[in-house]
């Protein structure tokens, strides 16, 4: 699993815990924390999103012959 998956896995189960917060001071901490994660998402998907462009092709299994 990615980890911008991973991540926004995770502020999922955040925003569950708010949903059963018994104060909002409780409730509004959880609702932070679950958006630090979901920022930590994004940021993941970008830099992954950008290694897969910056990847080298891959490699090839046969050298190519020189022409003269």
């Amino acid at each position: 699993m990615r980890d911008s998956k991973r991540y926004e896995a995770q502020a999922q189960l955040v925003l569950r815990m708010a949903a059963r917060a018994e104060s909002a001071a409780e409730k509004q901490v959880f609702l932070n924390i679950a958006d630090g994660w979901k920022r930590l998402a994004e940021e993941a998907a970008r830099n992954e999103r950008q290694s897969e462009s910056n990847r080298p092709a891959e490699g090839r299994s046969f050298s190519p012959k020189d022409r003269d």
